[in-house]
């Protein structure tokens, strides 16, 4: 099997990468305080108030985006460690190519657009 990129294209998609993990571990840094169900049961029985449920929503949503922001960091972490494998943007449920401008835009891509909406509705 051929890869369809080229070194440069790699080049590109590895720049892409490690600009987005800085980005993500930025954000996550700005998110130290981000507590679990647990943690967030047990602020409710220590804190009591009205205030509460305002603060508890608030880190729900923190808690939400800074577990989106791990899955992110995860899935490129594992592009990193694959990028110079032959099958490297090749997509995993039809196997062709996946387009270079994907892979620019989101490196971390397992599937051309098409099988990306179809897995999506899936969901």
């Amino acid at each position: 099997m051929h890869p369809h990129l080229s070194t440069e294209q790699r080049n590109t998609i590895g720049q892409a990468l490690q600009a987005r993990r800085l980005s993500l571990q930025n954000d996550l840094a700005q998110h130290p305080n981000s507590v679990s169900s647990a943690g967030l049961a047990q602020e409710a029985l220590a804190q009591g108030g009205d205030d509460f449920a305002q603060d508890t929503g608030e880190r729900e949503v923190d808690r939400a985006l800074t577990d989106m922001d791990m899955q992110e960091l995860a899935a490129i972490t594992r592009a990193e460690q694959h990028l110079q494998d032959d099958n490297f943007g090749i997509c995993v449920d039809c196997v062709q190519p996946i387009p270079f401008e994907r892979l620019r835009v989101e490196p971390q891509s397992l599937r051309c657009v098409a099988c990306a909406s179809i897995f999506e509705r899936k969901l």
